[in-house]
């Protein structure tokens, strides 16, 4: 939660916090007065309690003053972060978060590391234009004859760049992605500009601005990588500045910054120059780099976009390969795709197996270097992992050690929204999108809608929230699986029809994809009388023992029917009836990664 809006929340209960912070302090008329921030009794400092202004506080001997997070840092000497997480204490109020998975990191040796060399002092001051107060803030040195840029945070050295002039480049191997110049950042910052570069950062705070940098430059996905290791350091800022190359791997990293940042706190800097660096080479008056910090711009809402934007878009559409994630069955590729922005929904009858058929899609797709999430609250989740890591596994009885390779493998690739029963659906709506915006989840499975803190016939409820889900699935670029049911009809022997899915007409209206999962009891039966006195199977029942009905598909209009073949020691479902289970994940100290799809 950015510091402001902390300070907004401790205006609303003012009287409490200026007690706390200054118990010698005295009421008169509007305000509390007290001699300091020290807490000494006095008048010097006053709090505004009511109206507008409540919490906004003055040190009129010092020409001090600010919110109550401010207050809060003066008087308990405290940084922004500590007194953020402090007020929030004292607010009751815990901060949404998922844990990340625990990964290891190496860390740079610090052997080889000296002052920095005259040569490199030479070759910043003279050809970059960098201030000395500037690199000593940074902290640079050489190593080994290199020109060391140190990732610091809080005084360890978590990650290291060097360069060998005039224009050789490297970085120490599996270090944490983390940003450069956290040491060049004062404590009680409530804003901070984020480049595409070290020396971009440092000519920033030669102009006066203190500034980060990000570690892999412009462009998107796993070159944005620090975003999840340092969401939770960036919360407390108002303001983040990006001031990043206007190219297209810049724009590309500032669209992906703002949108997992948040739109509303990031600002898109324009120089007149390619970047910092290059603006305080060529001069630059540093008023001028002032007014674009001034005029930096918010990125237009994504609903507001001139037709034009789209030309390149339309011409793509009549050319565009149909893409999107795989089932685990080779010959469903060219059928049924789920795609990123849409939703599909797998209904079925109680038994019939939905859940497995989900369990199974997403157990193949962690294996193949896809990231889910999944929100069951039909299984406690130790027993739907347990399930998904038999799939995996691909035989009944997987040894121990087999089973805890398969559940390290799914580390960094599966998350679980971890709730026993119902839940409620703006909760998994919150965490879904902290989600998304943190470890970039593609696929997001709700088994099932009935568990989301609805009432049986609540169908406009369960209607509003199927259109929630599909507004996120749209705006964030992700896919939203959500299982239902289907309601009681004359019996299970024929397939119930997009129809008979639970709950409103217009939960099936909004989906992109509907499928259901229909369990051929029939067969099951008749293979049972044949079992029992030879009867021979009649032909019209199919002879697969589970069929995935496409009962809508959006974008191709393609609504084929799938046969599959259930294996109960497994409780895989197979593409042909002469398949056998195979294991998605080799037992092996490190797993491979292959294409997507294909495992059975």
């Amino acid at each position: 939660m950015r510091a402001t809006e902390i300070a907004q929340r401790l205006s609303a209960q003012v009287d409490g916090v200026v007690r706390l912070l200054l118990p010698n302090g005295k009421r008169v008329g509007q305000e509390w007065r007290v001699g300091s921030a020290d807490g000494e009794a006095g008048g010097s400092l006053g709090v505004h309690l009511t109206g507008d202004k409540a919490g906004v506080w003055s040190d009129f001997s010092t020409g001090e003053g600010g919110d109550l997070i401010g207050l809060w840092m003066a008087c308990k000497k405290l940084t922004l972060r500590d007194a953020c997480k402090e007020a929030l204490d004292y607010l009751g109020i815990r901060e949404d978060r998922i844990d990340p998975p625990v990964k290891r990191y190496s860390r740079p040796v610090r052997d080889g590391v000296k002052r920095l060399a005259p040569e490199h002092m030479t070759w910043l001051a003279d050809e970059r234009k960098i201030a000395t107060e500037t690199i000593d803030a940074y902290r640079l040195a050489t190593r080994d004859g290199w020109l060391m840029f140190p990732y610091l945070r809080d005084g360890d050295l978590i990650a290291a760049k060097y360069r060998k002039l005039p224009k050789s480049f490297r970085q120490d191997a599996d270090c944490e992605p983390c940003l450069f110049g956290w040491q060049a950042i004062a404590d009680d910052a409530r804003s901070v500009i984020i480049t595409e570069g070290e020396l971009d950062a440092m000519a920033w705070h030669t102009y006066g601005f203190p500034a980060l940098s990000v570690p892999m430059g412009g462009g998107g996905g796993a070159k944005q990588g620090w975003i999840a290791t340092e969401f939770d350091r960036l919360a407390i800022y108002d303001t983040i500045y990006l001031s990043l190359d206007g190219d297209g791997p810049g724009q590309q990293a500032e669209r992906e910054i703002a949108e997992r940042l948040g739109r509303e706190r990031c600002r898109i800097v324009r120089l007149p120059h390619k970047d910092a660096n290059d603006c305080l080479i060529r001069n630059v008056p540093v008023g001028d780099m002032a007014a674009a910090l001034r005029d930096a711009r918010t990125l237009d809402p994504s609903e507001l976009k001139p037709a034009a934007d789209f030309e390149d878009a339309v011409w793509s559409e009549f050319t565009r390969v149909d893409d999107g994630l795989r089932l685990p069955w080779k010959k469903t590729h060219e059928l049924l795709l789920l795609r990123a922005g849409e939703t599909s929904i797998w209904a079925g009858m109680n038994g019939h197996g939905k859940s497995a058929v989900i369990s199974q899609i997403v157990g193949d797709l962690t294996t193949h270097d896809v990231r889910c999430c999944v929100a069951s609250m039909e299984f406690r989740t130790p027993v739907w992992l347990m399930r998904m890591a038999r799939q995996i596994a691909g035989t009944p009885h997987p040894t121990e050690a087999y089973i805890r390779a398969i559940v390290r493998a799914l580390k960094g690739q599966l998350w679980a929204f971890d709730v026993a029963g119902s839940a409620k659906s703006q909760r998994i709506l919150e965490v879904f999108r902290y989600a998304r915006r943190r470890y970039d989840i593609e696929l997001f499975v709700i088994d099932n809608l009935t568990k989301c803190g609805f009432d049986d016939d609540d169908y406009a409820g369960q209607k509003r929230f199927v259109e929630e889900l599909s507004d996120f699935a749209r705006l964030e670029s992700t896919h939203v699986a959500i299982v239902a049911h289907m309601r009681k009809g004359e019996g299970e022997d024929h397939p119930a029809g997009k129809m008979a899915v639970k709950g409103s007409g217009g939960i099936t209206d909004m989906a992109d994809t509907v499928i259901e999962v229909w369990r051929n009891k029939p067969l099951e039966r008749a293979l049972e009388r044949f079992e029992r006195d030879n009867t021979p199977v009649p032909d019209r029942i199919g002879n697969a023992s589970t069929y995935l009905n496409v009962l809508k598909q959006r974008a191709t209009g393609n609504e084929p029917s799938i046969a599959l073949w259930f294996d109960k020691g497994t409780t895989q479902f197979l593409a042909a009836s002469d398949h056998t289970p195979r294991s998605m994940l080799p037992f092996s100290a490190v797993p491979a990664v292959t294409p997507v799809g294909g495992t059975t």
